[in-house]
C-alpha cells in the first residue's frame, strides 16, 4: 500500500518510476480482488512522470528446482537489472527487507546503482533478529548508499555496523485526501458477491451468510489474537443475545490456521448469519468499504513490535468514519493528545474486556445520531495531523541525493531523538549566557551560570539573570528583552518545582477527558457540560508579553524589549508531561472559574457579565478549542453522582 502511493506520488512530481514486484504471485487469502480497472490503475502517466510495473511470472514448471519454491529474489533482481539496461535508472529503492531489500542489493551490485533501503515493521522487529537472516541483512544495510530508518531501528542499524552518516529518517507518510473522504461511492457488497461468484479465483476468501440488510461494523487488515479479532466476535455474540440487530463485515484475513480458527469461532458462537468475510481489496477501494460501516474497529493490542505504527486508524479518521480503536493504536497516531474518547474517536482501554467492548458497540447501535459529527471531528484531526508532512518530497530528496552519491541532509536525527530529549532546559537563559560570553569571555559566562552552558539549572539561571541585569545597568547590553526572557524562564521553572498554590486537578488519562453521559458528544450537548481541570496547574501573570519570546533561537530573534502588556502562562504539574502554554487573559480568567460544577454556558455567562466587551468572540467554540488543547476536561454535571 505504501509502495503504491509512494510510486504514484513520486511520478506526480515528474519522475519515471519502475516498480518491480511479485505481487501477482500472492495467493489467497492475501491476494487482492482486482478488477480490470484496478489492474490498469497500477500504472499511470503524470505529464513528465510515470509509473511502469514489472511483474514476476507466477512459478511454473520452467522454474522448477528442489526443494521447490518461487525464486522471488532471483526474479526480482534479474527483472530490475534488465529494466535498467532498457531504461537507465538513477537509483534503486527497496521497501521491506525480504525479499525486496535482498533483491535490491543484488540489482545494485549488477548495475552499479546506489541502493536505498527502507524497513517497515516486522522485517526490522522480527526477521532481522532471525539467526539465519541477520548476517545477510546486516551486509545489505552496510552496503546501502542510504538506510531510511528512525529511532530504535536506526540505533540498531548503527550498532550492526551501518555508517551513521548514511542513516536518515524518512519523514511522515500522508494519505491522499482526495480519495479518503466521507463523500464517494459505498462498496456494493451484493455486487461484490456476484463478481466473486462469476469465476474469481478468490471465492474461498468470501465467507459468511450475512445478507448486509442491517447496520454493520467493519474491520480490515490481518486477523489475529493481538488484532482483537476474537474479542470482537465475542462482543458481537453479546450484541446478538441482547437483541442488537447488527452484523460484522471483515475485510480481513490471516494465515491458514488463523483463518480456520476465525471461521470456526464464528460458527461456534452462532454468528454465521451476522458475519461476512470478503477478499482483500485494492487500497483505493478501502474508502468505499468504510463508508458503508456503522463504525470501523482497529483493535490491535499487545502487538509484539512496539515501534509498529499502523496506518489504518488514520485512514478511518480521514474518511470521516467512526473509529473504534484500542488505546494502543490511538496513542501511536501523530498528536494523540488531540484525540478524545467520545469526541473524535471511541477508545477501548482493554480489548479483551468483552463486556465493556460490547457495551460501547451497543451504545453506537442504539444511538447512531452522533456518528457523523464524531467522524467529522476525526477527519479534522486527521487532516491536521498530516498537514505538514512532506510526503513524498522528503523521500524524493533522499533518493535524489543517493543518486548523486551525496550523504543525506539530515543525519542521525532519528537516533538522536531516541537517545536524548530534543528540548534543552533553559534555552533562553543559555542564549543570554552566550551573549555574556561574547561580551566578557566564556569564563565569565560560565561563572554566571554557576556551571557549563550545557547544564544550566534553576540556580545557574538565577546567576545568569543577575549578570544580565548588571550588564544592562552599566550599558554593556542594551537588549532588555534578554533579562525579561530569562526572568520568565526562571518563574516558570520555579513554579514547576514548587507545588504550593497549585490548582487541584482530577488527573487521569487525557484520552478520557470527556464524560458526557452519552457514548459520544452531539452537536447541542456542549454548553450543558461542566469544565474540569484534569491536571494540577498554576497560572503565572507577567507584566510584559512573553509570547514575543516564542520560537527564538538566537538573540537576534528577541525584540529590544518585550511589549509592556500583561500576559499569562499556564504551568502544568509534572505528571501531565506538558510544556507551559501562553494564554490570553480571558482564557486565564476562564480557567480560574472552572470548579467542576459550573457548566460551559454558565461560565460564559459570568464572563460576559464581568466584561461583555472582552468576551466578544469567546463562545462555546472557543471553549471547545480549550478542551481540544487539553486545558480542560468536560463532564456531565451529574457524572460524579
Amino acid at each position: 500500500m505504501r509502495t503504491y502511493w509512494t510510486a504514484h506520488g513520486l511520478a506526480a512530481l515528474g519522475h519515471d518510476i519502475h516498480v518491480v514486484t511479485n505481487a501477482k504471485e500472492a495467493a489467497s487469502p492475501f491476494r487482492m480482488h482486482m478488477r480490470a480497472v484496478d489492474w490498469e490503475r497500477c500504472k499511470a502517466s503524470y505529464g513528465t512522470g510515470s509509473v511502469t510495473v514489472h511483474w514476476t511470472d507466477p512459478v511454473d514448471r520452467s522454474q522448477f528446482y528442489i526443494p521447490m519454491a518461487s525464486p522471488f529474489v532471483s526474479k526480482l533482481a534479474t527483472i530490475a537489472a534488465n529494466a535498467h539496461a532498457a531504461h537507465g535508472f538513477d537509483v534503486i529503492f527497496s521497501h521491506y527487507l525480504e525479499p525486496y531489500g535482498i533483491a535490491g542489493y543484488l540489482a545494485a551490485q549488477m548495475t552499479g546503482l546506489p541502493h536505498v533501503v527502507r524497513m517497515a515493521g516486522s522485517d526490522a522487529g522480527r526477521l532481522w533478529r532471525h539467526p539465519q537472516f541477520e548476517a545477510l541483512y546486516d551486509h545489505v544495510l552496510r552496503s546501502a548508499e542510504t538506510v531510511v530508518a528512525a529511532h530504535v531501528v536506526a540505533a540498531r542499524a548503527v550498532e550492526h555496523g551501518v555508517d551513521p552518516r548514511r542513516v536518515v529518517p524518512g519523514g511522515g507518510y500522508a494519505l491522499p485526501e482526495d480519495l479518503f473522504t466521507p463523500e464517494g461511492p459505498r462498496l456494493d457488497l451484493k455486487a461484490l458477491r456476484t463478481e466473486i461468484a462469476a469465476g474469481s479465483e478468490l471465492d474461498d476468501a468470501l465467507w459468511g451468510d450475512f445478507a448486509v440488510d442491517r447496520p454493520y461494523f467493519g474491520v480490515y487488515g490481518k486477523l489475529g489474537e493481538n488484532k482483537g479479532t476474537f474479542a470482537l466476535l465475542s462482543a458481537l455474540e453479546r450484541l446478538k443475545q441482547t437483541g442488537n440487530d447488527v452484523g460484522l463485515v471483515a475485510l480481513a484475513h490471516g494465515r491458514p490456521q488463523i483463518e480456520e480458527r476465525f471461521r470456526a469461532r464464528v460458527q461456534e458462537l452462532g454468528l454465521v448469519d451476522r458475519v461476512l468475510q470478503i477478499p482483500f481489496l485494492p487500497h483505493w477501494r478501502v474508502p468505499e468499504f468504510m463508508r458503508g460501516c456503522l463504525a470501523v474497529c482497529c483493535l490491535e493490542q499487545n502487538f509484539p513490535i512496539g515501534f509498529h505504527s499502523p496506518i489504518m486508524p488514520l485512514e478511518v479518521l480521514l474518511c470521516g468514519a467512526c473509529l473504534v480503536g484500542s488505546t494502543e493504536v490511538i496513542r501511536k497516531l501523530p498528536n494523540p493528545e488531540r484525540l478524545v474518547h467520545g469526541y473524535n474517536c471511541i477508545a477501548i482501554e482493554d480489548v479483551n474486556d468483552v463486556p465493556a467492548l460490547s457495551e460501547k458497540l451497543a451504545a453506537i447501535v442504539a444511538d447512531p445520531a452522533p456518528i457523523a459529527l464524531l467522524g467529522a471531528r476525526g477527519r479534522t484531526f486527521a487532516r491536521d495531523a498530516q498537514e505538514n508532512m512532506d510526503f513524498p518530497q522528503r523521500l524524493e530528496s533522499i533518493l535524489a541525493r543517493a543518486a548523486r552519491r551525496e550523504p543525506p541532509t539530515t543525519v542521525m536525527s532519528g537516533i538522536a531523538s531516541a537517545q536524548r530529549d530534543d528540548v534543552a532546559s533553559f534555552p533562553l537563559t543559555r542564549m543570554a549566557a552566550e551573549a555574556l560570553a561574547y561580551i566578557d569571555g566564556q569564563a565569565v559566562a560560565d561563572a554566571a551560570a554557576g556551571t557549563s552552558l550545557e547544564a544550566i539549572d534553576l540556580e545557574g539561571a538565577q546567576n545568569v539573570l543577575v549578570e544580565i541585569d548588571r550588564a544592562i545597568g552599566d550599558g554593556r547590553i542594551s537588549q532588555a528583552a534578554l533579562a525579561q526572557a530569562v526572568a520568565a524562564e526562571i518563574a516558570i521553572a520555579a513554579a514547576e518545582s514548587d507545588h504550593s498554590g497549585w490548582r487541584d486537578g482530577a488527573g487521569g488519562d487525557p484520552l478520557f477527558r470527556l464524560h458526557s453521559g452519552r457514548w459520544a458528544i452531539g452537536e447541542f450537548d456542549f454548553g450543558s457540560l461542566a469544565p474540569v481541570s484534569d491536571h494540577q496547574f498554576r497560572i503565572l501573570r507577567f507584566d510584559y508579553d512573553v509570547s514575543e519570546f516564542r520560537g527564538a533561537t538566537t538573540i537576534a530573534d528577541l525584540p529590544a524589549t518585550a511589549a509592556l502588556r500583561s500576559s499569562h502562562v499556564v504551568v502544568f504539574g509534572q505528571e501531565a508531561n506538558r510544556n507551559p502554554l501562553v494564554v490570553d487573559a480571558m482564557t486565564a480568567r476562564f480557567l480560574e472559574l472552572v470548579d467542576g460544577r459550573k457548566t460551559v454556558a454558565e461560565i460564559l455567562g459570568q464572563l460576559d457579565q464581568d466584561d461583555p466587551i472582552a468576551t466578544s468572540g469567546h463562545s462555546a467554540q472557543w471553549v471547545e478549542n480549550l478542551f481540544l488543547w487539553g486545558l480542560i476536561g468536560l463532564r456531565h454535571v451529574d457524572f460524579n453522582a
